[in-house]
């Protein structure tokens, strides 16, 4: 760029000289060289121009000159900066290891804080249960001596009105068998708390369930195994009998004649009922326990003078 410029001074110089020897304005004037008389050539003789190129061209040195001083400046102002950066990258992992040093110290001393405060609450914590255990055991205690004055004498109480309940209950068990048997039918015999009979004449089932109402009851079922054993210690073993109860209406539901209900207590022999073909829908007692078998086949048959079961 500074070449470029001296080069352009120069030239603009050397047309004016140019001028000077060969151009010869409109007015008249020409400008010689050999004779720079200000007049000829007005303003623009070269007496006056060569003051000022030279102006330029020491300026234009000058600026230069201050040009490369700045660079040479700014230059030094860099190296120092880049200096100060290495001493700063250098002092960085000691002062990381400082800051790294400085945190682990705080870490521990609140680490250290907060293991002694857990340590208060736990202290706390632990008395306070004492506390509570203590004046649970107080309070227990206190009230264990006044519950236990009540429930003697509530119980005192509960028990007399026991006894007087089951004294009325006692002589209701002793008045019950005398209403009840007025009403049963001759022949029926007590067994548990029921009224039954055994006939030992040989019919079918339909016939053993007529002649039971014949006689004032129904063909028996039972309550429950205690109240079948009780009845059968009372039968032999052999022959079969019949008992009130069937699946006729419903294959595989067994019910009661007398009630009507869903039998309550069956005593099957293993693999019964076995009701082959679907025909076998009459139950009967063998042997001491219950078979199905065929309606129309004829055995003994139990009767129960109630139609409660």
């Amino acid at each position: 760029m500074r070449s470029f410029t001296t080069f352009f001074l120069w030239a603009l110089a050397a047309s004016i000289l140019c001028q000077g020897f060969f151009a010869k304005d409109q007015s008249g004037y020409i400008c010689l060289i050999e004779d720079p008389i200000q007049n000829q050539c007005g303003s623009i003789c070269l007496t006056e121009l060569s003051p000022r190129l030279s102006e330029v061209v020491k300026a234009q040195n000058e600026g230069n000159t201050n040009i490369r001083e700045f660079d040479k400046e700014i230059k030094s102002k860099l190296q120092t900066l880049e200096v100060k950066i290495g001493e700063v990258q250098a002092k960085l992992p000691q002062v990381h290891a400082e800051l790294e040093e400085q945190l682990q110290g705080v870490e521990n001393k609140l680490e250290g804080r907060l293991q002694g405060v857990e340590n208060k609450l736990e202290g706390l914590l632990q008395g306070l249960e004492r506390q509570l255990q203590e004046g649970q055991t107080k309070l227990e205690a206190k009230l264990g001596e006044r519950l236990k004055d009540k429930l003697k004498t509530n119980f005192g109480r509960v028990l007399t009105k026991l006894q007087a309940v089951l004294k009325d209950i006692n002589v209701a068990k002793m008045e019950i068998p005398d209403r009840i048997s007025d009403n049963i039918p001759s022949g029926f015999e007590l067994i548990g708390d029921r009224y039954f009979r055994s006939v030992s004449e040989r019919v079918d089932w339909d016939t053993a369930e007529r002649k039971c109402r014949e006689m004032g009851g129904y063909l028996a079922s039972f309550r429950n195994e205690e109240e079948f054993n009780a009845i059968k210690a009372k039968l032999n073993d052999w022959p079969a009998y019949w008992l009130g109860i069937n699946d006729r209406d419903n294959e595989g539901h067994f019910v009661s004649v007398a009630s009507h209900n869903p039998a309550p207590f069956l005593k099957w022999k293993e693999g019964e009922p076995s009701d082959r073909n679907h025909e076998w829908n009459c139950v009967y007692l063998f042997n001491g326990r219950m078979e199905d078998g065929s309606c129309y086949g004829d055995a003994p048959f139990i009767c129960q003078a109630d139609n409660e079961t």
